[in-house]
């Protein structure tokens, strides 16, 4: 279990991350973005451990928060002090952060997240099995997105894994853009949640 904390606003982020601190502190990171026209990455903290609040300080426009929960996955020595496992994952000056996991055996890789990214340019989020709510920053835009099993929250621009005063979940099975400045989401998108155990019928 992990959790995803995003905001432009300062105190609302400082409530959101005490919010979901109880999703799992084993890492953490803290990247924080500029806004002129799109998102210009500022600065980027991955590491182990709870986060320090003090890393929330500074000038930014807006900031995305992912803590982690210990994984049983084996990590080598390199990958653990490179951090390559604490999210987001990265393809270029592109990042995801993802809440949730795809079941064993239905990716390829040694990290689901990765693999994710991947499926979002190629064939797709409906061939994805398992649960995801993700934030993706991509091409300077802000794209949030989750299947119908994981959960994630949203006010305005600010995002939750865990419900907050005022929020509400944001509509599964779509890819929604975030215009920066309204906070709305504008719809680019539509997949399937591939097997959903809580889907009982109509």
């Amino acid at each position: 279990m992990c959790s995803i904390s995003a905001s432009k606003n300062k105190d609302i982020l400082l409530k959101l991350v005490e919010l979901n601190r109880y999703r799992g502190e084993e890492s953490h990171s803290v990247t924080k973005y500029k806004y002129e026209n799109d998102f210009g990455l500022i600065s980027q903290i991955k590491s182990y451990g709870p986060l320090d609040i003090e890393q929330l300080e500074g000038e930014w426009d807006y900031c995305v928060v992912h803590q982690q929960a210990p994984t049983s996955k084996e990590v080598n020595n390199t990958d653990l002090a490179t951090g390559r496992f604490i999210h987001p994952a990265q393809k270029e000056k592109d990042y995801l952060w993802h809440n949730g996991i795809i079941k064993e055996g239905k990716f390829e890789g040694d990290w689901d997240t990765e693999w994710l990214f991947n499926q979002i340019t190629s064939e797709g989020l409906s061939e994805v099995d398992g649960t995801f709510a993700c934030m993706l920053n991509f091409d300077n835009d802000m794209f949030v997105f989750r299947n119908e099993i994981s959960p994630l929250f949203k006010d305005g621009s600010s995002f939750s894994s865990t419900k907050f005063e005022g929020s509400e979940p944001v509509k599964p099975n779509t890819m929604w853009r975030l215009d920066f400045g309204t906070g709305t989401l504008e719809e680019m998108w539509k997949f399937e949640t591939k097997e959903n155990p809580y889907y009982f019928g109509d």
